[in-house]
């Protein structure tokens, strides 16, 4: 049967010789056109500017005050100082040793973000600080964006449900930490607790000073993809880079390394005990790749003092407030863990589906396990699970909810946990509790303690030993928590000398005892301790309110600490 075809409508008609219009240059097409280049949707594009911003939330800031900045940008920069100082000594020396405590001691770390860091600095003669946000910034905002958007892309279909699933992972904050924080409910402590495992699961906190944790996280889901499409397609590259991405996520981060690995073998073992599908030998290379960081970070908390230390100041409970009661980890993981414990009814054919099940369960054994130290970092990650779980919950019981709930809904478990979580990054920076700001009293005497050339250590407050390690290169007497042997002790004793609560005969019994050559007064009200010590003092040198004390040489000094970098 032949079919007929009508002739075009413009049959006959002359051809105009008017040239066609231009398409749109628009900010809508040049928009869409990025979104083509990138390969995402525009709900994509516009989640990861809104991260980026996310990441920027602290630092931008700190940067429009037009003050010289450290360079730390989260809630808590002890952490990123401490990062700092490790830059500056592999830059020197290759390996990192304990700058905190003022004390001989083996340089034993070797990490490989840190040393790029390192590298750049070293090569280029840019700060530390820039050195370590210029790399790990961008690269931290890519691979959060990429690996979560990958997970998400691969477990759930376009349209509503992925992009919930997207803004779940990017950007949920639990909001019981608002609630607890806006209504004074049970103290302080109570506070601190629900920002403490609010703060471990949000994903925007990474991006906030913790930079290379956010790596080493969203190359979990990355991992995952890698394993899953080697097991259907084979390839080499792909088994590498699944085995590459298992090394460094253990290296950069053990306690995502662990549950990394643990979610493999778990998905094995359930395909085995199923369908008595026999994993291949090839995948042994993933583990083994894994496994060298855990070694190596074992054998460094046996072998050397500082790990030792480290491991014992990091351990389960180790300060008073460092508590989770199982009522707050339930109330802060409600709202994901309920609707997500509906998506365990539905089957999980896949071996990816079957990952995404065991990967809270992994991250729950990974935190109770009795070795290892810092059990909090496992929680790391989990809204990406259980984000992707949610949703296939809420959908296989609700499968059309309308759009203006599931709005609220986001808005929710988004908006209140983030004003609270920059409410208190605003509050730290006001209160001046954390060295955000250098002086340049302060940074012309840090100059001058960086171009001495005698060795030893430094005794200052725990706030500028935070400082001094990374610009100038000493070590110090107390400064990061992990670090400064009975830390808590040395804080205090440290603040009560600068501060004149320390009487003049304790004063000098006590500075003596460091074994450090100088004192460095920051500009934060301090008393001048030039009447106290002035048996002990070879000279003083005055920086507007920063001052430096350099202290007659004694026996010990040398043998603390050297001269700066060494």
């Amino acid at each position: 049967m032949t079919r007929t075809e009508s002739p075009p409508a413009d049959a006959g008609r002359p051809v105009s010789s008017t040239p066609a219009a231009p398409a749109a240059t628009g900010p809508r097409s040049r928009a869409e056109a990025l979104t083509r280049r990138l390969g995402l949707e525009p709900f994509e594009l516009l989640a990861l500017l809104v991260l980026a911003g996310t990441s920027m939330a602290i630092l931008a800031p700190l940067l429009a005050q037009g003050r010289t900045i450290s360079g730390a940008d989260g809630i808590f920069p002890p952490d990123q100082l401490q990062y700092f100082a490790w830059i500056r000594d592999a830059a020197h020396n290759g390996l990192v040793g304990n700058r905190f405590d003022l004390a001989p001691g083996p340089r034993a770390f070797l990490h490989p973000g840190y040393g790029l860091s390192a590298l750049l600095h070293a090569v280029t003669g840019l700060s530390v600080p820039v050195s370590y946000l210029l790399i790990w910034k961008p690269v931290a905002i890519a691979i959060t964006f990429v690996g979560c958007l990958l997970y998400v892309r691969r477990l759930l279909p376009a349209g509503g449900r992925r992009a919930a699933a997207l803004v779940l992972a990017l950007f949920s904050v639990m909001p019981a930490v608002a609630v607890v924080a806006w209504t004074g409910w049970g103290g302080s402590q109570a506070k601190y607790t629900f920002n403490f495992i609010s703060g471990e699961m949000w994903t925007g906190q990474y991006l906030w000073g913790y930079l290379l944790t956010a790596v080493a996280v969203f190359l979990m889901p990355i991992v995952l993809l890698a394993v899953e499409s080697w097991r259907e397609r084979g390839g080499r590259g792909t088994l590498a880079l699944a085995a590459v991405g298992s090394l460094l996520v253990m290296w950069i981060q053990p306690w995502q390394g662990a549950t990394l690995l643990l979610i493999i073998a778990a998905v094995q073992a359930w395909r085995y005990r199923r369908s008595g599908e026999r994993p291949r030998a090839a995948l042994l290379l993933v583990f083994a790749l894994g496994a060298l960081p855990a070694i190596y970070y074992f054998v460094l908390s046996r072998a050397d003092p500082a790990w030792r230390l480290a491991s014992e100041a990091n351990g389960p409970g180790a300060q008073a407030e460092w508590t989770w009661p199982w009522w707050a980890m339930v109330l802060v993981l409600l709202p994901l863990a309920l609707p997500a414990a509906l998506a365990y009814r539905l089957p999980a054919r896949s071996w990816q589906e079957q990952a995404l099940r065991v990967w809270p369960l992994a991250a729950l054994v990974v935190y109770l396990l009795p070795a290892g130290t810092f059990p909090y970092h496992a929680f790391q990650g989990l809204a990406l699970p259980l984000g992707i779980l949610a949703v296939q919950g809420v959908a296989s019981v609700w499968a059309r909810p309308r759009p203006l709930l599931v709005v609220a809904a986001l808005l929710l478990l988004t908006v209140p946990g983030f004003a609270h979580k920059v409410e208190i990054g605003a509050v730290n920076i006001h209160n001046g509790e954390y060295p955000y700001y250098i002086t340049a009293d302060e940074q012309r005497g840090l100059d001058w303690l960086q171009a001495d050339a005698r060795p030893g250590g430094v005794l200052a407050t725990n706030y500028a030993g935070q400082l001094i390690p990374y610009r100038t290169g000493r070590e110090v007497f107390v400064g990061a928590l992990s670090w400064s042997p009975d830390y808590n002790d040395r804080r205090t004793a440290a603040r009560h000398l600068f501060a004149g609560i320390m009487g003049p005969e304790r004063a000098r019994a006590f500075v003596v005892s460091t074994h450090a050559r100088f004192l460095f007064s920051e500009c934060r009200d301090l008393i001048d301790l030039e009447p106290r010590l002035r048996g002990l003092l070879q000279e003083v040198r005055r920086f507007g309110c920063a001052t430096v004390y350099v202290l007659r040489e004694r026996p010990g000094m040398t043998d603390a600490a050297g001269r700066p970098d060494a």
